[in-house]
Formats: structure tokens, sequence, C-alpha cells
């Protein structure tokens, strides 16, 4: 049974109905204190997108280990500054979540001039969907591993490469800047508007390199010889590609690890009970066959749910990582 809750007045009865019509749901005995508002989750991408669909894929059962109905809104832009705004500004009671990438939930202050919200004002309740960035380039590049890339990219005599971002502070732009300013490799990045188009620009060869999100659509690519992969940002090969060196194996780069990761954000003035609730509950939803089943199906990491303290410690490390980065290559906000 599949029901997608999107709006507070039309859904509330049907998705009580729908929570208790999960028989296959163990549900979690850590619910929250008495409300009688619905949990709200509000996702700052359009509907459809990666994190959106993780999202819906724990609406149901997070519904059936709270016993009322979780409702998810879109808010997406500004680098999901909106929906990180206006969630930091709803009523203080752990009822309204975040459901953003925490790349952008970290860059976007680093980035944007607007932004005033601070990384730390939010607690990570769950990772819900990581996945490796992967260096590839569009089919008119064959270079046999990243240490000849970076060897080529670093001539002087020969046109600078051009790498494609989603935008100056993005994730995939702070990436290549730090591949570039560790390696002295020579890389001009190109700007657009998303994951989408930096992927057509690789298949019309429009650019020569990128730094994109392991998704299904990406592995499809490199199997059939559309782009090719140069390395995963990671110390460990991905599961999915087993014979792609990680970037980390080559001469010039060591530990340059770099994942994207959706997750589930709770602002940090919500009283302690409701997010040691929330923690639990999402732990074993995130933990279970299923939602593993799912990850896989998105070419996803496995999630290993995390302590209430493993979560905040692997926060702030992301934070204080992106942080250094941006300093050590003259980031600013624009």
């Amino acid at each position: 049974m599949k029901l997608v809750c999107t709006s507070r007045r039309r859904y509330l009865a049907a998705c009580i109905v729908a929570a208790a019509a999960l028989p296959f749901v163990t549900l979690v005995h850590a619910q929250l204190p008495s409300s009688s508002r619905p949990l709200v989750m509000r996702v700052a991408y359009p509907a459809g997108g990666p994190a959106d669909v993780a999202a819906r894929k724990i609406q149901l059962p997070l519904q059936a280990a709270l016993g009322k109905p979780v409702i998810i809104e879109n808010l997406p832009g500004a680098g999901g500054s909106i929906a990180a705004n206006n969630v930091l500004h709803a009523t203080p009671d752990g009822q309204t979540l975040l459901v953003t990438t925490g790349n952008d939930m970290i860059l976007s202050p680093l980035a944007l001039a607007q932004v005033k919200y601070k990384p730390e004002q939010y607690r990570l309740l769950a990772t819900i969907l990581p996945t490796d960035f992967t260096l590839v380039t569009s089919a008119n590049h064959a270079f046999p591993s990243v240490d000849a890339l970076i060897e080529r990219a670093r001539r002087s005599d020969q046109k600078e490469l051009t790498i494609g971002s989603w935008g100056y502070g993005s994730a995939p732009y702070l990436v290549g800047a730090d591949f570039s300013a560790s390696t002295n490799a020579r890389v001009m990045d190109v700007p657009y508007k998303g994951a989408a188009p930096v992927i057509q620009a690789l298949l019309s060869r429009e650019i020569d390199l990128a730094f994109v999100p392991l998704a299904p659509n990406v592995l499809e690519l490199i199997r059939t010889g559309k782009i090719n992969a140069i390395g995963v940002a990671n110390t460990k090969r991905n599961p999915y590609l087993p014979q792609l060196p990680t970037l980390s194996e080559g001469k010039y780069l060591k530990n340059f690890v770099y994942s994207a990761w959706a997750a589930v954000f709770v602002p940090a003035s919500a009283p302690e009970p409701v997010v040691a609730a929330l923690h639990k509950n999402l732990a074993e939803i995130t933990g279970s066959s299923d939602f593993q089943g799912f990850l896989k199906d998105s070419a996803a990491l496995p999630v290993e749910p995390m302590t209430p303290a493993q979560s905040a410690a692997f926060y702030q490390a992301e934070i204080d990582k992106f942080r250094r980065i941006a300093k050590a290559v003259k980031l600013e906000p624009q």
C-alpha cells in the first residue's frame, strides 16, 4: 500500500489509515510526548529528487512508529536555505523536521551572504542517502588513472581542463577546488543549475570533468561507457564499482574523502525527549532490511544507524572539514 501525504488538510485521516495498514513495519517503542500536531518533514528540494524520494521512503514507517500522521512539504530553493530557515523558525517543539543534504546545510552559510543560520543550530537525526562523489570525464578523454589526469592538468602548454559544478559554493564546486588546490591541477569551474545539466554537459562533451554523486543514472552511464570514471572520493572502493580505484590510491592525493548525504535534521532548540524518541525511531527505520534494500536500489552506501553522540560527532566533523577547506580555497559569501 502506497500513500504519499503532502497536504495537511486532505490527508490527515488517510495517513492514519495508511499507517495502521502496514503490518510489515516493526513499531518502535519510542513515542513522542503528547502533541496534537502532525509531524512535518520539510524537504529542501523539489518533489521527485533523491532526497525527496528518501524522505517518502521513511514517511509511512515513521507514521506507524509515532502513531500519528507524518506530512511531507517541499520548500526548494537557495541551496536548501529556504527550507532550513523555515524549519528553524517553526514552533520549537520538535514536530517540524528538515530533510536536506548535509553538504548544503553546511556550505550554504559559507557561500551565500543572505543565509544567516549556522549549522550548529540543528541536530542530525539520521543520514538517509549517503553516496560517494566520483570523478568522471566526458567520453573523449581516456585517462588511465587519476595520476595521469593530474599530470595532464598540470601542464601549462595544454588547454586548461573544464570541470562542471552546480554553482559557486556547491559541494561539487568545493570538491573540485580542493582537488585543484591539493594537486596543482589547472581546472576551470563551469557552473550549471544542478546535477542533471552537468551530466548532460559531460555527455555532449561541453566540459571535461565533474565530481558527481554515484547515483543510478551515473552508474549506468559509466557501465555503458558514455562517461568515464576516474575514481571515487573515498578511502574504500565503492561496492557498485569494485574495480574502480579510489582517488586516494594515486600518488598525488591521500585521504581525499567526499560524500553526498541526505539527512533528517531537527532544530537544536527541540526538547531533548522529542529528539531522543525521533533519533531512536529513525535509527530502527534506516537500519531495517527494507530501507537497506532501498539504498541498494539507489546505488547508495549502506546506512549504519548512529547513537545521538555518534551523530553529533559525525556532523561536527563534517562541519569542521568543510569550513577548513572553504578557508583554504578562499570561499567567501556572495
